[in-house]
């Protein structure tokens, strides 16, 4: 084989072993989102992505509506199950479950629930206090932490975030943190499995650090138009 054959094969491996899925998504479920189910399917699909995770807080009723969409529509799109629950401390994030834990418990608890359901348990956006960021990670029972999320303006918080991963161990991800379907995307999980790699595949790779967090800020408007849903949509959760 030629050098530079051997180069290109090189790069068609890798490129092939690699998927891109945003896993941290809200759609109309969630209290401060009115995106259809169905837009961000076709959004993903239409950005090039693998797969997504559609992650409303304290619902995991998406999935169902996605997992069905993309069968019938024949998009090849990998839909993980996810939910992003507000634990005493903040905001978690369960991807592979398939009963959402109750709202409002101790968030290693929460965790242990996650884990005997098969799930993996994200700390997203965990230095984002005032969106229920759970601050430090040590003594948390987590597979990974979003260590970018397109929602952090300044990029600080996912700083800090990529950071404490390292210094743990712990796996990561990326996610476009999607309240509106424009920015389904932007974010995203880059993970090394195959080409026809299953839900469970992607969620082991992640545990086992074969992953790495990409993607672009959030358009500079959406941070002083959403916040104010953002607010409300919280209050009493």
């Amino acid at each position: 084989m030629r050098h530079r054959d051997y180069i290109l094969l090189i790069y068609y491996i890798t490129i092939t072993d690699r998927m891109k899925l945003d896993l941290h998504v809200h759609s109309c479920f969630s209290p401060d989102s009115k995106s259809p189910v169905e837009a961000i399917v076709k959004q993903a699909h239409a950005v090039g992505l693998n797969g997504l995770a559609i992650t409303d807080h304290n619902s995991i009723d998406a999935f169902f509506e996605a997992q069905e969409i993309v069968e019938e529509a024949g998009l090849g799109l990998i839909v993980i199950s996810g939910v992003e629950v507000s634990t005493k401390e903040g905001h978690l994030i369960a991807l592979g479950v398939e009963n959402p834990p109750p709202a409002r418990m101790p968030f290693n608890e929460t965790a242990d629930q996650v884990h005997k359901d098969g799930g993996i348990v994200v700390a997203p956006h965990p230095f984002k206090f005032f969106r229920n960021g759970v601050g430090s990670l040590k003594g948390r029972r987590l597979d990974a932490v979003e260590v970018f999320n397109s929602r952090s303006l300044f990029g600080f918080a996912n700083y800090l975030a990529a950071n404490s991963a390292a210094h743990l161990g712990l796996g990561v991800t990326g996610g476009s943190d999607a309240h509106n379907v424009d920015t389904v995307g932007l974010a995203y999980t880059e993970v090394n499995v195959k080409d026809d790699a299953s839900a469970q595949d992607v969620l082991n790779a992640i545990k086992a650090g074969k992953s790495h967090a990409k993607g672009r800020v959030s358009p500079r408007l959406l941070f002083f138009t959403h916040p104010f849903k953002g607010l409300v949509g919280n209050l009493g959760r």
